[in-house]
Formats: structure tokens, C-alpha cells, sequence
């Protein structure tokens, strides 16, 4: 009977932890970080080339191009509506770019995207210490590989807008 209590009472103390890819409580980016919905302008960024050798230092080198067009913010906003999956630690997926987000002429949070769809499609935000990924819409990838080429080189390695 002792061996009964001690048994249960070892089962109680300890809990497993929930598992790390989970969806946030069927939460999106957008719920994650409401200032989304405030965006007014984008800069979509490009990096030269994020599956080189240099796994460290490949998000220096960027073109960029920046819109305040509506269908092109919308697009983003849909994708942010997605249900994300909250991980503690960050996927072992380079990224393609990122989206700064803008309003009122500031920056005020950055997205990043990943188009690689055998390994790595995705778009995720960064936000109190966690990692909020949701699947890459078609769509918005179309886009992104719709625009690539017209994105150039920030003058002096400015951030232009």
C-alpha cells in the first residue's frame, strides 16, 4: 500500500512539458501582435543569398522594395490571419527575407518568410521570447517571386522607404 502512494504521488510531481510545436491556442500573428493591423507601408527584403556558405553573416547583403499599396498590405494581413504554431526555439530553416512593417513612417516590427517549400515555407514573427510560424499562403509566395526582381540595393546600405 506504501508502495501504491509514493508510486502516485512521484506520477503527480511530475508533469511532462507540453510539446514545443503546438498551435497557439488557435492564435494568429495578427492576434499575437494586434499593431499589425496598423500597417500603412512595407519594405520587403531579400536577402542575396541565404542558402551560401555563410550561415552567419547572409542577411547583410539584401535588395529591397518597398509599397503602400493596399492589395499588397492586404495580402500580408491575410497571411498574419493564419494560425500560427508557438516554438520555443527556432527552426533550423535559413530565411529568404523579411517584411519591415510600417506605420505612420516607422517601423515597428519585422516579419520574416521563407520560400523553400521542400524544407522551409513559412512565414514567422518573433515576439516575447518565442517563435510564431504559420505555412506560407500561395499567394503571397507568387508575390514575393512576382517582386524579387524588381527589388534593388539600399544607396550606402540605407534602409530606403
Amino acid at each position: 500500500m506504501l508502495f501504491i502512494t509514493i508510486f502516485a504521488s512521484s506520477c503527480d510531481g511530475t508533469k511532462t512539458k507540453k510539446s514545443e510545436n503546438k498551435i497557439s491556442d488557435s492564435k494568429t500573428i495578427l492576434d499575437i501582435d494586434e499593431r499589425l493591423k496598423a500597417v500603412d507601408s512595407l519594405a520587403i527584403v531579400f536577402y542575396k543569398n541565404p542558402y551560401g556558405r555563410d550561415s552567419i553573416r547572409y542577411t547583410r547583403y539584401f535588395t529591397q522594395v518597398s509599397t503602400v499599396g493596399s492589395a499588397e498590405i492586404r495580402l500580408l494581413q491575410q497571411q498574419l490571419a493564419e494560425k500560427a504554431i508557438k516554438q520555443e526555439k527556432y527552426r533550423n530553416c535559413r530565411g529568404e527575407g523579411k517584411f519591415w512593417c510600417y506605420s505612420k513612417g516607422k517601423i515597428f516590427q519585422t516579419v520574416y518568410f521563407s520560400m523553400r517549400c521542400n524544407d522551409c515555407c513559412h512565414v514567422y514573427l518573433i515576439k516575447d521570447g518565442f517563435f510564431y510560424y504559420s505555412p506560407i499562403l500561395k499567394e503571397l509566395s507568387d508575390w514575393l517571386q512576382t517582386i524579387k526582381h524588381l527589388a534593388t540595393e539600399p544607396v550606402n546600405g540605407a534602409i530606403s522607404m
